[in-house]
């Protein structure tokens, strides 16, 4: 799986620490939805993502240092949540 979409499903609840063992994802959208709580830490270990939208939530916190592995990183949309 390289690329995962989710954006606009109305999903609330926390955002899955296990998405960080999905090493070859290149693209992951879960905007416009209802999720709370923090960054996952382990989401650090996803260094091939390219680009991570997250606007449009209830997510709190900080960036995570852990996310400074994230090399390839070119887009990070975190806009319209609490962070």
């Amino acid at each position: 799986l390289t690329s995962l979409s989710l954006s606009s499903n109305n999903l609330s609840g926390r955002l899955p620490s296990s998405y960080g063992k999905m090493t070859d994802l290149q693209y992951l959208f879960l905007f416009s939805n209802q999720l709370t709580g923090s960054l996952p830490v382990e989401w650090g270990e996803m260094t091939t993502l390219r680009g991570l939208d997250l606007f449009d939530n209830n997510l709190n916190g900080r960036l995570p240092s852990s996310y400074g592995k994230m090399a390839d990183l070119k887009i990070i949309s975190l806009f319209s949540n609490q962070l």
